[in-house]
């Protein structure tokens, strides 16, 4: 903001065409359909995560995104730069899944006292396959003890059936959107799931 250039003035002006073009857009939640065989899977409590790693120029901190979906359509997200910079992509998309664990406790907390029941394991679902397993060791190993300590509660949640991690491919991986510019046929897609247009079911065509 203190030295603009002309490339951040384009950035803006694509923000302020993106933003007027899409005034009418808005977020749309549904009941579970008990004719949809993919009704719990589509409007359940689910959460996605995604990072990139180290592409800021800068700093070389990655930037993470989490998106929480119920009843088909986005209640919570956030995209930012990590405040520490990791030493692999594992380590990242590691990061920014106990992130959005933080986030989904909160959420889950609400939810229980309002069902007055403890939910069961919430599915979220991770694009990287390393940080999938290091989320399900029961220990650490020699090549993860990088990971800063305030981050580790990620065991602890799988460990207490907060969440149950799932892999899922990037083409689907909703939280991709808030990683990096996406190219329209990319983007669009994911976005209209966010906003519950479609069903994450009719994404992966099934």
């Amino acid at each position: 903001m203190s030295m603009p250039n002309e490339e951040n003035l384009r950035v803006a002006q694509n923000i302020l065409r993106y933003a007027m073009g899409s005034l009418d857009e808005k977020i749309t939640y549904r009941p579970a359909d008990p004719n949809d065989p993919f009704g719990d899977y589509n409007y359940g409590l689910m959460a996605f995560t995604d990072s990139d790693w180290a592409t800021s120029v800068d700093t070389r901190r990655s930037h993470g995104c989490y998106i929480v979906m119920l009843s088909g359509g986005c209640i919570a997200h956030r995209s930012k730069a990590h405040k520490s910079i990791m030493l692999s992509s594992a380590a990242a998309e590691y990061y920014e899944a106990s992130e959005g664990c933080r986030e989904l406790i909160y959420i889950r907390g609400i939810l229980e006292d309002f069902y007055g029941e403890t939910l069961p394991p919430t599915p979220m679902y991770i694009d990287n396959a390393a940080c999938i397993a290091m989320g399900k060791m029961p220990v650490f190993s020699e090549r993860q003890k990088h990971i800063p300590i305030r981050i580790c509660h990620l065991k602890e949640c799988c460990d207490e059936g907060i969440v149950e991690l799932r892999h899922i491919g990037t083409k689907y991986q909703l939280a991709d959107i808030g990683t990096k510019a996406l190219p329209a046929p990319v983007f669009l897609p994911l976005r209209d799931v966010i906003l519950g247009k479609v069903s994450f079911s009719d994404l992966q065509g099934l």
